[in-house]
């Protein structure tokens, strides 16, 4: 029982945070969690039959160890705490971690796809229109629109840069310098950073079968279709028409 209301806490308090069995780490270490909270739960109900039995000093020590100072207020990591929990705060703090480190993880390979800034700002358009319509809340909607923003600055400077590189290497008839290099690529990787926050609270607050949705997105930005369309549609000959008819 002890375990499965640790269960539903977890699952409550990392609703829109990140997926508890987002990999197989992340899904050792909360079975963990539940295997200790479990264990503390048995381990009550065996011992506390004789805590009639543990002299008034001992017990006087432990319940006094808990209201020992602390230096800041929200440093709950202390080692007495993680000693007291029987590591369970431990291998909470390293789960907390672990769930973040998969969102970053699922993003950064999501995004490898996007090669160029004209990709990116259709991706990130087609994807913020996509979180808009499936998460509708003002609260929400805010945090998509803000961040939202900050990639598209992003993006707008990385293709600032990557012209003005251009235009100086047509001017003068040269390939781009090293410098040049390094600093297109750092504003690009720049603008894909700032699209991994969009992807991540994608990845928090959506589902598993949202990613063939999402992969769709990622393809049609990366396709040269995108970009590419003819002026007219083909001409049809007569006979042509006529068998269609």
């Amino acid at each position: 029982m002890s375990a499965a209301i640790a269960w539903v806490g977890l699952a409550r308090e990392f609703s829109g945070k990140g997926r508890l069995l987002g990999s197989w780490a992340s899904s050792c270490l909360l079975l963990l969690v539940l295997a200790l909270m479990g264990a503390v739960g048995a381990g009550a109900v065996v011992l506390l039959p004789h805590a009639a039995s543990i002299p008034p000093v001992i017990a006087g020590a432990v319940t006094g160890a808990t209201a020992l100072p602390r230096r800041k207020q929200d440093e709950t990591a202390q080692p007495y705490i993680k000693f007291m929990t029987l590591g369970i705060a431990l291998v909470r703090e390293r789960l907390v971690q672990r769930v973040h480190l998969d969102a970053c993880t699922w993003s950064d390979r999501f995004i490898q796809g996007i090669e160029t800034s004209a990709q990116l700002r259709v991706f990130v358009h087609d994807l913020k229109l996509y979180l808009l319509e499936r998460h509708p809340l003002t609260a929400e909607t805010k945090t998509i629109n803000a961040i939202y923003t900050e990639v598209e600055t992003a993006i707008d400077t990385a293709l600032d840069v990557a012209t003005s590189i251009d235009e100086a290497c047509r001017q003068a008839e040269r390939e781009p310098t090293d410098d040049e290099l390094i600093a297109r690529r750092q504003a690009f990787g720049t603008a894909l950073a700032q699209c991994g926050h969009l992807l991540r609270f994608a990845y928090a607050h959506g589902r598993r079968r949202d990613g063939d949705e999402l992969k769709s997105l990622r393809a049609k930005a990366a396709s040269n279709d995108a970009f590419h369309h003819p002026a007219l549609p083909p001409q049809r000959r007569w006979f042509e028409r006529w068998l269609t008819r």
